[in-house]
């Protein structure tokens, strides 16, 4: 079994990612930077509890979901915080899981697209 600790913290923090994204959607002066995150922003909540659901289903309700929200103001240095609790959360699945990891998968190449979004185009 997966450690729940890791899988809260994985919930979250997409949770908190979605409303600071938002933030940093509403604050810039690109209108890339505005697109990107208003697609992410968009995109990762249906991610998250497309994995939770699909976690439970296999190992029950998860109770542990809780955790500071600590906003940034660098959209990179957010979504590269998102990325390591994404892998970390990888780590703990058993290999057998795939369902679960292409899941997790999915949310990866959310925030990789964003990332060359944010960091490529203008």
């Amino acid at each position: 079994w997966p450690r729940l600790h890791m899988i809260g913290t994985l919930i979250i923090s997409c949770f908190h990612a979605r409303t600071n994204a938002h933030v940093l959607h509403l604050q810039t002066r690109s209108y890339a930077a505005h697109k990107a995150l208003n697609e992410f922003y968009d995109g990762i909540i249906p991610l998250i509890d497309a994995f939770t659901e699909a976690y439970q289903g296999e190992y029950g309700l998860i109770k542990d979901i809780a955790g500071e929200y600590m906003p940034k103001d660098d959209a990179l240095e957010l979504l590269d915080d998102l990325r390591e609790c994404v892998d970390e959360c990888a780590k703990e699945l058993h290999k057998d899981d795939t369902h679960l990891h292409n899941l997790l998968d999915e949310i990866r190449s959310l925030i990789a697209s964003t990332q060359y979004k944010l960091g490529f185009l203008r």
